[in-house]
Protein backbone atom coordinates (compact mmCIF):
# COMPACT_ATOMS: atom_id res chain seq x y z
CA UNK A 1 0.00 0.00 0.00
CA UNK A 2 2.51 2.56 1.10
CA UNK A 3 4.72 1.84 -2.54
CA UNK A 4 1.48 4.14 -4.04
CA UNK A 5 2.52 7.28 -2.46
CA UNK A 6 6.53 6.81 -4.09
CA UNK A 7 4.29 6.69 -7.28
CA UNK A 8 2.60 9.56 -6.93
CA UNK A 9 5.31 11.56 -5.53
CA UNK A 10 7.16 10.19 -9.10
CA UNK A 11 4.15 11.17 -11.37
CA UNK A 12 3.82 14.64 -9.35
CA UNK A 13 7.51 15.21 -10.04
CA UNK A 14 7.37 14.11 -14.01
CA UNK A 15 4.69 16.53 -14.43
CA UNK A 16 5.79 19.91 -12.70
CA UNK A 17 8.92 19.44 -14.52
CA UNK A 18 8.53 18.31 -17.65
CA UNK A 19 5.71 21.19 -17.49
CA UNK A 20 8.50 23.74 -16.23
CA UNK A 21 11.06 22.70 -18.85
CA UNK A 22 8.34 22.98 -21.95
CA UNK A 23 7.36 26.70 -20.90
CA UNK A 24 11.25 27.89 -20.28
CA UNK A 25 12.07 26.19 -23.87
CA UNK A 26 9.07 28.07 -25.50
CA UNK A 27 7.39 24.81 -26.34
CA UNK A 28 4.23 25.17 -23.85
CA UNK A 29 2.78 29.21 -24.37
CA UNK A 30 0.45 30.95 -22.02
CA UNK A 31 -2.23 29.14 -20.88
CA UNK A 32 -4.83 28.93 -18.12
CA UNK A 33 -4.02 24.78 -17.60
CA UNK A 34 -0.92 24.26 -16.96
CA UNK A 35 2.61 25.94 -16.07
CA UNK A 36 2.99 28.69 -13.93
CA UNK A 37 -0.08 30.76 -13.37
CA UNK A 38 1.03 33.93 -11.65
CA UNK A 39 -0.50 37.57 -12.91
CA UNK A 40 2.77 38.41 -14.22
CA UNK A 41 3.74 35.34 -15.50
CA UNK A 42 0.82 35.27 -17.90
CA UNK A 43 1.01 38.63 -18.96
CA UNK A 44 3.18 38.10 -22.29
CA UNK A 45 4.76 34.95 -23.68
CA UNK A 46 8.19 36.83 -22.85
CA UNK A 47 7.24 37.18 -19.08
CA UNK A 48 5.92 33.52 -19.17
CA UNK A 49 9.00 31.73 -20.85
CA UNK A 50 11.62 34.24 -18.73
CA UNK A 51 9.35 33.49 -15.52
CA UNK A 52 9.49 29.43 -16.38
CA UNK A 53 13.22 29.78 -16.76
CA UNK A 54 13.92 30.99 -13.65
CA UNK A 55 11.99 28.83 -12.19
CA UNK A 56 13.67 25.77 -13.68
CA UNK A 57 16.50 25.65 -11.41
CA UNK A 58 14.64 25.10 -8.14
CA UNK A 59 11.66 23.01 -9.89
CA UNK A 60 14.40 20.58 -11.05
CA UNK A 61 16.34 20.48 -7.24
CA UNK A 62 12.70 19.66 -5.57
CA UNK A 63 12.03 17.42 -7.80
CA UNK A 64 15.75 15.76 -7.56
CA UNK A 65 15.14 15.93 -3.82
CA UNK A 66 11.77 14.20 -4.54
CA UNK A 67 12.56 11.41 -6.78
CA UNK A 68 16.15 10.41 -4.21
CA UNK A 69 13.57 10.89 -0.96
CA UNK A 70 11.81 7.82 -2.49
CA UNK A 71 13.75 6.03 -4.10
CA UNK A 72 16.26 5.26 -1.64
CA UNK A 73 14.44 3.30 0.76
CA UNK A 74 11.95 1.70 -2.54
CA UNK A 75 15.86 0.41 -3.23
CA UNK A 76 16.69 -0.21 0.48
CA UNK A 77 13.22 -1.78 1.56
CA UNK A 78 12.95 0.19 4.49
CA UNK A 79 10.14 -0.16 7.39
CA UNK A 80 6.67 1.12 6.51
CA UNK A 81 7.73 3.65 9.40
CA UNK A 82 10.88 5.07 7.63
CA UNK A 83 8.96 4.59 4.00
CA UNK A 84 6.04 7.36 4.99
CA UNK A 85 8.74 9.57 6.92
CA UNK A 86 10.77 9.24 3.69
CA UNK A 87 7.72 10.10 1.50
CA UNK A 88 6.87 13.07 3.78
CA UNK A 89 10.25 14.08 3.04
CA UNK A 90 10.26 14.05 -0.81
CA UNK A 91 6.34 15.46 -0.60
CA UNK A 92 7.85 18.56 1.31
CA UNK A 93 10.78 18.50 -0.94
CA UNK A 94 8.78 18.68 -4.22
CA UNK A 95 6.01 21.35 -2.50
CA UNK A 96 9.34 23.46 -1.22
CA UNK A 97 11.18 23.66 -4.77
CA UNK A 98 7.77 24.57 -6.55
CA UNK A 99 6.97 27.11 -4.51
CA UNK A 100 10.61 28.87 -4.79
CA UNK A 101 9.87 28.22 -8.38
CA UNK A 102 6.92 30.02 -8.58
CA UNK A 103 8.53 33.14 -6.26
CA UNK A 104 11.27 33.12 -8.92
CA UNK A 105 9.03 33.14 -12.09
CA UNK A 106 7.31 36.39 -10.81
CA UNK A 107 10.43 38.23 -10.16
CA UNK A 108 11.69 37.37 -13.14
CA UNK A 109 8.57 38.02 -15.29
CA UNK A 110 8.16 41.18 -13.28
CA UNK A 111 11.34 42.11 -14.53
CA UNK A 112 10.63 41.71 -17.84
CA UNK A 113 7.76 43.68 -17.77
CA UNK A 114 9.13 46.27 -16.21
CA UNK A 115 11.62 46.72 -19.02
Amino acid sequence: MLVVVPLIVLAGCTVVFWTTLAAARGRLGVNHLAGIRFRHVMASPEAWQAGHRAALVPVTVGCALAVGSVVVPLVMGPSEDAMAIWAIGSMVALLFGTLVGAWRADQAATDVLGS
